[in-house]
């Protein structure tokens, strides 16, 4: 579509269409500048726009590694705690499982750390360091936690839950 000037609309936005119209009809070397320099500034603007340096590429790199060590460290405590609590949870339920023992076999709690429910209490605690002890009148056991390795978890046949010194654990008759 041709405008009464001899032009389409959308040739009037062109640099060179302007450029040109300029220099035919004005003959103003200002405004021809004024378009190179637009021209050169705006290549000089792309070349800054095509993508990262090395050293912020780095950069990058160094933070998300920093934040990925911190998370991880964060995560390894939390599943420890986790594993702390299942130390506790399958010794509680010794409580309980001792004190039907005790009513089944004549008031006498020998031969309980060998009845299947402490066997496979103290199989489901991962921990290397766990011990039990009965007698005919008490029994008490014990597993190490994951958080501190200086302490451990220890249940006896009277209702005691609690920490205890992992040094202990070995030897325990009933929970200190």
């Amino acid at each position: 579509m041709k405008s009464s000037k001899g032009f389409t609309p959308l040739e009037v936005f062109s640099e060179n269409f302007l450029a040109k119209k300029f220099s035919e009809t004005l003959k103003d070397i200002k405004i021809i500048n004024i378009f190179t320099k637009y021209k050169k500034i705006k290549s000089k603007e792309s070349r800054f726009l095509t993508g990262f340096t090395l050293i912020e590429l780095l950069v990058v790199v160094a933070i998300i590694s920093i934040l990925s060590s911190i998370i991880m460290f964060s995560v390894t405590q939390y599943i420890n705690r986790g594993k702390d609590a299942s130390v506790a949870g399958n010794l509680a339920v010794l409580v309980p499982s001792g004190e039907v023992y005790y009513d089944n076999n004549n008031s006498s709690y020998d031969g309980f750390c060998e009845s299947s429910v402490v066997v496979n209490s103290l199989s489901e605690i991962a921990s290397a360091n766990k011990h039990c002890f009965a007698s005919a009148n008490a029994w008490a056991a014990c597993g190490q936690l994951f958080t501190n390795n200086l302490k451990a978890y220890c249940v006896d046949s009277r209702g005691v839950k609690k920490e205890i010194d992992n040094s202990v654990c070995a030897n325990i008759t009933v929970c200190p």
